[in-house]
C-alpha cells in the first residue's frame, strides 16, 4: 500500500492535493533576484504552472466547508499559465523594470548553494533535489481549471503573483526610495 494513502483507510474524509511548483519559489530566491538580478533555479527548461499558496488556501477552505463531497477524490492543481523559468525571468523583468535572467543550475549545484544555509534541514535539500528532477522530467506540467471549479475563483497568474509582491523583489536602495517618497 502506498504509504501516502494510509489515511484513506482510517474512515476520516481524505482529499488528496496535488500541487504543482508554488508561485512563493520566487521568494525563495528573492534575495538574488534583488541583488543579483538572477532567477537561479534548478528546472532546466521544464514548464509548469506554478500556482499561489492563496489559490491553494482557497482550494483547502472549499474542501473543508464539505469534506464528504471531496472525500476520497485527489485533485492536481496548477496555475493557469504552463512557463519555463526563462518565461517566469521575462515576467519579472517586466514588472520590476529591468533585466531579471534566469541561471538554470543543474540540480546538485543548486543543493550545494543550499548547503552553505543554515536555516534549511538535510529533508528539505533531499526534497528539493528529488522534486527539481521531477520537474525536469515533465511531472509538474500541465494545467486545468480545478482550482476555478472548486473556489469559483480564477488561480493567480504569474504577472499577477510578482505585481503582487512586487516589494520582494525590489532592490533595497530603491525600495527605500519608494518608501520615503511623498504620496
Amino acid at each position: 500500500m502506498d504509504r501516502g494513502r494510509l489515511l484513506d483507510r482510517s474512515g476520516v474524509p481524505v482529499t488528496h492535493l496535488r500541487p504543482t511548483f508554488f508561485a512563493e519559489w520566487l521568494l525563495y530566491v528573492s534575495e538574488s533576484i534583488r541583488e543579483k538580478d538572477i532567477l537561479p533555479l534548478p528546472f532546466g527548461e521544464a514548464r509548469y504552472a506554478p500556482i499561489a499558496a492563496e489559490d491553494q488556501g482557497r482550494v483547502i477552505a472549499a474542501i473543508l466547508n464539505d469534506p464528504a463531497g471531496h472525500a476520497g477524490k485527489t485533485y492536481p492543481l496548477f496555475g493557469p499559465k504552463e512557463l519555463t523559468q526563462y518565461e517566469v525571468a521575462d515576467i519579472l523583468t517586466q514588472v520590476l523594470g529591468r533585466t531579471i535572467t534566469y541561471a538554470a543550475l543543474e540540480v546538485e549545484a543548486f543543493i550545494e548553494t543550499w548547503r552553505k544555509r543554515t536555516d534549511v534541514s538535510a529533508y528539505f535539500l533531499q526534497h528539493v533535489a528529488a522534486v527539481a528532477q521531477d520537474c525536469r522530467d515533465g511531472l509538474f506540467s500541465g494545467t486545468n481549471d480545478l482550482v476555478e471549479k472548486l473556489t469559483g475563483q480564477k488561480p493567480l497568474g504569474m504577472l499577477d503573483y510578482v505585481t503582487k509582491n512586487k516589494a520582494a523583489f525590489i532592490k533595497a536602495d530603491k525600495r527605500n526610495e519608494a518608501l520615503s517618497a511623498p504620496r
